[in-house]
């Protein structure tokens, strides 16, 4: 449960483009969580991509740095979402947008993915 697998990783241009146009939306500083349940008959409860815009943080390294720490987070705590049942038979695509220009450190990023989480079953549990 402690890594990153391949299956979980959400790559597809058709997919992607289909959480942007049709997927319900949270925000929790400094992300914006997009994400759709999905008909892939999908060992995995849930596929993850993560943007960073270029146009919010300039130089690449930055970005690159917080994509590393925002799959360290979502990797750590996944387990969170795998094991609450809210997603019970069923699988959803999520890509986290960070919409910050700042560069943050991984406390305040873990954080953030921990309670985006959180709110993601909350939100699948009572829906």
């Amino acid at each position: 449960m402690q890594n990153f697998r391949k299956p979980e990783r959400l790559c597809s241009r058709k997919s992607i483009g289909k959480l942007f146009s049709d997927g319900n939306s949270l925000f929790n500083y400094p992300f914006k969580i997009l994400w759709l349940e999905n008909n892939i008959d999908s060992p995995v409860v849930a596929r993850m991509a993560v943007s960073v815009p270029a146009r919010k943080v300039k130089k690449a390294a930055d970005r690159n740095r917080i994509k590393r720490l925002v799959r360290e987070g979502w990797r750590i705590n996944k387990k969170n979402l795998y094991e609450s049942g809210a997603f019970q038979n069923r699988s959803i695509d999520i890509i986290l947008v960070y919409v910050s220009d700042r560069v943050y450190d991984y406390e305040l990023i873990n954080k953030s993915v921990i309670e985006l989480i959180d709110k993601l079953i909350s939100i699948n549990e009572s829906g």
